[in-house]
């Protein structure tokens, strides 16, 4: 049963939050702060060249999608929340060799609504890629869409012939072409890390072209001391002709389809949010418990910070951990307020950058 704001967000609440989503939507690119922004504003225009403009997603229409196709993409969406890996091909020295193909996919967003996204492997966002320090890897990019695109790994050192950015570092990918990336994992590179299209951005990444590398250590796991470790991967949308992201969700899905966790009372729990918006920031909050800040961007704290409310930029992911000592349902959402309806919703109904988090 859908779920309404109960006077959460009404009257100034919704003016006030219509305001600050205004403030913080500005296209910054995966730029972290305004001088950033400003420093890519200012690229030379003979490497750059003007962004092209951001282009929305394009209806599917009602009769594109099946309930098995429904129930397909929701199973999708709770694999990324699991954060179960795609397996690789195992080859000659023990190579890691990832394959993802880029297509046009028929995704089902929130009732009513279905689009004609881009996505990895067929789902948006993409499978999650799991490797190892030590770990020789390739990821073998095939590009099945009717434009070019590259692949590019936030926040990884790599060399820049591997780093993917189309027309800067590398020309991108034609349609019906393929590429190898290849590179051997760190000790610096243990996290979480955002991977997605490094080519016409503004567009391919609220298309639906994300998704998320999980970098372990070399033995073990990086949060050993968790008994749940899951995965939201914060994606955005431009619907119904819209120019700015105006449709959100997490792991593909906008509630009431974005994947709920359940978790053991008394148990210790990392969630690694990933801020896969080409636009807009976030802030995260969830209800009934304090979490503390562990990693940002793939880097450990030297000290956790404890917050009630994650600000997350484009491009930037975080790992929170809380010990969930309250049973209950607790919603896990965006506080800024039209992030958390459905452009198509009546203005009490809560839809978009929402889930539940259940304490049993």
């Amino acid at each position: 049963m859908r779920r309404r704001m109960s006077g959460f967000a009404t009257g100034l609440g919704i003016a006030a939050g219509l305001a600050l989503s205004s403030a913080l939507a500005a296209p910054f690119f995966h730029a972290g702060n305004a001088s950033a922004a400003s420093t890519m504003s200012m690229a030379p225009t003979s490497t750059m060249g003007a962004l092209p403009a951001p282009e929305g997603v394009p209806d599917a229409g009602p009769l594109s999608i099946t309930p098995e196709v429904i129930r397909q993409q929701q199973a999708d969406a709770v694999r990324v929340m699991d954060e179960e890996g795609l397996k690789p091909q195992i080859l000659s020295g023990d190579i890691k060799r990832f394959t993802l193909t880029a297509s046009q996919v028929n995704w089902y967003l929130y009732p009513g609504k279905a689009v004609v996204a881009c996505g990895y492997n067929g789902q948006v966002p993409g499978p999650v890629l799991r490797v190892r320090v030590g770990d020789r890897v390739q990821i073998l990019l095939r590009n099945e869409l009717n434009e070019p695109t590259t692949l590019h790994i936030q926040g990884l050192d790599l060399p820049a012939s591997q780093l993917g950015i189309g027309d800067v570092t590398e020309s991108p990918i034609p349609p019906g072409g393929e590429r190898l990336y290849s590179f051997t994992v760190t000790p610096q590179m243990v996290g979480t890390h955002l991977y997605e299209s490094g080519t016409d951005m503004a567009s391919e990444i609220d298309q639906g072209l994300h998704g998320v590398l999980l970098v372990d250590p070399a033995r073990g796991s990086l949060y050993p001391q968790a008994k749940v470790d899951a995965l939201f991967e914060i994606d955005a949308w431009m619907v119904d002709g819209s120019t700015t992201e105006n449709a959100f969700g997490l792991d593909g899905k906008p509630y009431p389809d974005a994947p709920e966790l359940t978790v053991p009372y008394g148990s210790r729990v990392v969630l690694r949010i990933v801020n896969a918006s080409g636009m807009c920031y976030h802030a995260m909050h969830l209800h009934e418990t304090t979490f503390w800040l562990l990693a940002e961007d793939g880097h450990p704290l030297a000290k956790p910070r404890p917050m009630n409310v994650l600000a997350i930029a484009p491009g930037e992911t975080a790992d929170v951990e809380f010990v969930a000592n309250v049973r209950g349902d607790w919603m896990f959402h965006c506080h800024i307020l039209d992030h958390m309806m459905n452009p198509d919703d009546e203005v009490d109904m809560m839809g978009g950058l929402v889930t539940f988090i259940h304490v049993r």
